[in-house]
């Protein structure tokens, strides 16, 4: 029998070169893994080092892309800052009279419109004829005599100082579903330079500030039981939509009010770290148009509640075919089925109309589900400004400030023709001036605001530093 001896054959050089150079290259290598597998002088050691290479380079593996998933999850920190702005903006001043419209002019409006509809006008029913009216006249587009029917700014104002400098002609008028007429001073689309802090007159100033004098011509208030007398106050950023209804300050005629504010900013980081936006939709858009008159188009700020609002707006609309006009009047809503905005008027009070959107109003308040399939486009905005205001007031006019006005309000000359003044003011003036008088002065308490601002936790240059310290870079 022939043992036939089998020798391996023999390696090509190709594959001697290749493990030569992979040899060559674990023995000079840094790794001190990698070059204690090359210079292992048995396969049991150069096994037990390949497992403890692959061991330490999964533990590596590892770290880095936690590193790399804890800068995906954008974590952010939130740092508060008290910066003194020196030249800080005053803010916009919304005023508007708490009992919104003239007894004159809706006694007169009130008896035609009672005519058209063939209904008999009585002291009874002329509070809620007034709103069908309101409604009536909104809906046919009668703009200038639903701004008619309430006080103007020049029925009540008698002065009005910024610094000592005369502002009486910088205010941009705004309608209001509630409050009627609303006035805004230092208002972001309306003035060519917005008022500061650091913009003086010429002459000595003793109370820095806005100060407003106002005649409160309450003698032509329209009875209502819903309004009071007085005026309301609204601090807000100069380019924000005036929620007075829901924020205002109620100040009462006969004293002399001080408001004292400070100003307060949160701001969100933008995408990818936050879903806030500053992105305004068409609806937001003909909501400006429709309170300003066209005046604000370009001067439009993102807000969440108002959105909230404009798209519960836009749900009833989609039940009832009409309008809640709830705080604010606006004409076209967004349609969601078809994407774009579609006109809408107001429905008609205490009607079946009204019922149904009050319905639709509830349903859609109540029910996440309706909320988050309306609203999905409503995220937070970037900027929150809030204005922290501290309401103090005295007893007003003295003595020598009614002395101060007399000359001036009996005078009858041509700058107060268009003043709200009963036919006997004359011979009752201090009952008059001591019951309608108000002045309010609103003034910046501190000149440093405190900023929250929300930061990136990991920056990208923090990631590639602990991926670095990590491998060993």
């Amino acid at each position: 029998m022939n043992d036939t001896i089998v020798e391996p054959s023999p390696r090509s050089p190709i594959e001697r070169s290749s493990i030569k150079i992979l040899v060559d290259f674990l023995k000079k290598t840094a790794t001190h893994g990698l070059r204690n597998i090359g210079e292992a002088h048995s396969k049991l050691y150069c096994t037990l080092w390949i497992i403890a290479f692959l061991a330490a380079f999964g533990l590596m593996l590892y770290f880095v892309l936690s590193c790399g998933f804890q800068y995906l999850a954008y974590p952010t920190q939130t740092n508060i800052e008290i910066v003194a702005e020196r030249g800080m903006r005053f803010p916009a001043v919304t005023v508007c009279n708490a009992n919104p419209y003239r007894k004159d002019k809706m006694n007169a409006a009130l008896l035609t419109f009672s005519e058209r509809i063939r209904i008999n006008l009585t002291e009874t029913n002329a509070e809620l004829l007034s709103y069908s009216l309101l409604a009536d006249l909104f809906n046919r587009n009668e703009t200038a005599e639903l701004v008619d029917l309430g006080f103007q700014l020049d029925n009540m104002l008698l002065s009005c100082s910024y610094n000592g400098i005369e502002c009486s002609y910088d205010f941009v008028l705004s309608t209001s579903s509630v409050l009627g007429n609303c006035f805004t001073f230092n208002w972001n689309a309306f003035m060519k330079k917005l008022f500061t802090l650091g913009d003086m007159s010429s002459t000595v100033v003793i109370f820095k500030g806005l100060t407003l004098t106002f005649y409160v011509p309450s003698q032509l208030n329209f009875p209502s039981t819903l309004f009071d007398e007085g005026l309301v106050v609204l601090l807000h950023d100069n380019d924000e939509l005036p929620r007075t209804t829901e924020k205002g300050l109620r100040l009462k005629p006969g004293l002399a009010h001080k408001i004292t504010y400070e100003k307060r900013q949160t701001i969100f980081l933008p995408k990818p770290y936050t879903n806030c936006t500053s992105s305004v939709d068409l609806d937001l858009v003909a909501l400006y148009k429709t309170m300003f008159n066209s005046v604000a188009i370009e001067q439009v700020a993102y807000s969440e509640i108002v959105c909230y609002e404009l798209c519960e707006q836009a749900f009833i609309v989609s039940v009832c075919s009409c309008i809640l006009p709830m705080p604010f009047y606006t004409r076209y809503v967004f349609n969601r089925k078809h994407d774009n905005l579609i006109f809408a008027n107001i429905c008609q009070p205490y009607t079946e109309e009204q019922t149904c959107a009050l319905t639709a109003g509830q349903e859609f308040t109540s029910s996440p589900t309706i909320m988050a399939a309306w609203c999905s486009h409503c995220v937070s905005q970037c900027t929150y400004t809030y204005f922290a205001t501290a309401l103090s007031a005295n007893l007003a006019p003295t003595t020598s400030q009614k002395a101060y006005w007399a000359p001036i309000l009996l005078s009858n000359t041509s700058n107060w023709t268009n003043l709200s003044l009963p036919n006997d003011f004359a011979a009752n003036y201090d009952t008059y001036m001591s019951s309608n008088y108000l002045r309010v002065t609103i003034t910046c308490g501190n000149r440093y605001v405190t900023l929250n601002r929300q930061e990136a936790k990991l920056t990208i240059v923090d990631t590639f530093a602990a991926i670095g310290g990590q491998t060993g870079l």
